[in-house]
C-alpha cells in the first residue's frame, strides 16, 4: 500500500509539473508571461505577510529582509485601475456610513444588499428625465392651446367682415403687438410640431386597428394629428397623469370618425356607426363567455342599447363591395357572374303569374260591365297603373263617390268562399 501512495504522488507530481509547463507556454505565446510573474509576486507577498502574522517578531524581521532581498532588481508593473477600486470602495464606504439602515448579520446583508450608487443615480436620472417630459409637455401644450385661441379670434373676425384679416387687424383684436402676436404664433407652431413629431409613433400604433376598413394609412395618421391637437387644446398638466395616456382616446376618437365618415359607400350616422361597433364587440364577448351566439335581447342587456337600436343597426350593410370584384385568387369569376339579377322574375313565379291573372279575369268575367270596368281602372290590370277615384270618375264621367259605390259592392260580390278557395293557394305561395 505504501509503494501504490508513492507511485499515486509521483504521477500527480510529474502531471501538475507537465502542466505548469503547457501553462507558461501558452503565456508566452500570447505574450502575458510577465504580467504572470507580476501577479505571482504579488500573491506572494500577500501569502509571505500572512505567514508572518504567526511568527514572532525576532524571525519576522530576518524573513521580511529575505523577502526583499529576493525581489530586488525585479520590476513591479501596477494596473492604472487600482485607483478606481480604490475610489469606488471609498464612495460605497461612504454610502453605507450615510444610509440609516444597518442590517442585523452578514446573511441579510447578503440577500438583503443595499442599493449600488449606479443604481441610485440611474433612478434619479430617471425621475428627473420624467419631470422634464412632463414639464415640456405642459409647455409645449400651453403653446398649442394659445395657437388655437388666435385662430380662432381670426376666424371670428373673418366672419364678421368677409375678408381676410391682416396681421394688424388680428393683433388688434387680440389686443397684442404685432410682434408679439408674431412671437406667439411662431412658439406655438413651434410646439404644434413638436408635439406631432413626438407623438408619431404612438399615432402610428394606434392607427393599425384600423386597417382593413377602406381608409389609407396616411389619413389615419393625419386624422390621428389632429386628435393629437384636439388633445393638446384641452390637456391639463395638473391632474398628474401623461400627456400620451390623455392624448390616447382623441387619437381613437377622430381616426374612428374617419372610418365612420368615408369607409362606407353608403354613409351612415357616427351615432349609428359607433353603436354597430359596440353591439359586434359585445357580440364577440358573449360568444366568448356563454359559447353561444347571443340574440337581440342579450345584447340589449350587456350594452344597454334599445332593441330598436341594435335592429336598425343590424339592417346596415357592414361592407360594400363591387360586383365586378373576383371571387378569389384562383377563380376566375365574379360575383355578378353568380349572383342572380332580383330585377327578373324566375320561370316559376312567371307562370304563377299567368295562371293567376287568367283566373282574375274568369272571375271579374261574373261581374256587370260597369263593375268590371271600374276593377281594371282602379287596380290597373289591363296597363299595370292603378288609379284613384278621382281619376277613374273622370274616366267615366261620375264623381268618385259613385265610384267607391261601384267597388264596394264588386268586391262584396267576389267574396265568396268558393272563389277564396280557388285562390287561395296564390297567398299561400
Amino acid at each position: 500500500m505504501e509503494n501504490l501512495h508513492i507511485l499515486e504522488e509521483t504521477f500527480v507530481d510529474s502531471d501538475v509539473i507537465r502542466l505548469e509547463k503547457d501553462i507558461l507556454l501558452q503565456l508566452g505565446r500570447l505574450g502575458a508571461i510577465n504580467l504572470f510573474y507580476t501577479c505571482l509576486s504579488r500573491s506572494l507577498e500577500i501569502s509571505i505577510f500572512l505567514d508572518l502574522v504567526d511568527i514572532p517578531s525576532q524571525h519576522r524581521e530576518h524573513k521580511m529582509r529575505s523577502v526583499k532581498d529576493d525581489h530586488i532588481g525585479k520590476k513591479v508593473v501596477r494596473s492604472g485601475k487600482l485607483k478606481e477600486r480604490k475610489s469606488r470602495k471609498r464612495t460605497l464606504v461612504n454610502a453605507s456610513e450615510i444610509s440609516p439602515l444597518s442590517l442585523p448579520s452578514k446573511v441579510s446583508q447578503k440577500y438583503f444588499g443595499k442599493p449600488t450608487v449606479s443604481s441610485v443615480k440611474k433612478g434619479s436620472r430617471s425621475r428627473i428625465r420624467r419631470l422634464k417630459i412632463a414639464r415640456n409637455e405642459a409647455e409645449m401644450s400651453r403653446g398649442v392651446k394659445v395657437v388655437a385661441n388666435l385662430e380662432r379670434i381670426r376666424i371670428t373676425l373673418e366672419e364678421e367682415t368677409g375678408r381676410v384679416a391682416s396681421l394688424s387687424c388680428w393683433a388688434e383684436a387680440a389686443g397684442l403687438d404685432e410682434k408679439v402676436l408674431q412671437q406667439h404664433l411662431h412658439f406655438g407652431w413651434c410646439c404644434r410640431d413638436e408635439l406631432l413629431r413626438s407623438t408619431r409613433s404612438l399615432v402610428l400604433y394606434l392607427a393599425r386597428n384600423y386597417r382593413g376598413l377602406g381608409i389609407a394609412l396616411e389619413d389615419l395618421l393625419q386624422a390621428g394629428n389632429l386628435g393629437v391637437l384636439q388633445g393638446a387644446e384641452r390637456f391639463d398638466h395638473t391632474r398628474g397623469y401623461r400627456f400620451s395616456t390623455y392624448v390616447q382616446y382623441w387619437i381613437r376618437k377622430s381616426m374612428s370618425r374617419m372610418v365612420a365618415q368615408h369607409s362606407r359607400g353608403i354613409q351612415i350616422p357616427y351615432t349609428l356607426s359607433s353603436a354597430i361597433n359596440l353591439i359586434v364587440k359585445a357580440r364577440k364577448d358573449l360568444t366568448r363567455t356563454h359559447g353561444k351566439y347571443p340574440d337581440d335581447d342579450d345584447i340589449s342587456k350587456y350594452t344597454g342599447l334599445s332593441l330598436a337600436k341594435i335592429r336598425s343597426a343590424g339592417k346596415c350593410l357592414r361592407v360594400v363591395g363591387s360586383i365586378d370584384q373576383k371571387i378569389g385568387d384562383h377563380i376566375n369569376l365574379q360575383y355578378r357572374e353568380v349572383m342572380p339579377d332580383m330585377s327578373i322574375r324566375s320561370p316559376e313565379e312567371t307562370v304563377t303569374r299567368q295562371h293567376m291573372r287568367k283566373e282574375i279575369h274568369d272571375l271579374l268575367k261574373s261581374l256587370d260591365s260597369r263593375e268590371r270596368q271600374v276593377l281594371f281602372l282602379r287596380y290597373g290590370l289591363e296597363d299595370y297603373q292603378p288609379k284613384s277615384l278621382e281619376e277613374t270618375g273622370r274616366l267615366l264621367h261620375v264623381t268618385k263617390e259613385w265610384i267607391r259605390k261601384i267597388e264596394r259592392k264588386a268586391l262584396s260580390n267576389l267574396r265568396n268562399e268558393d272563389i277564396l278557395r280557388s285562390l287561395s293557394h296564390y297567398l299561400e305561395n
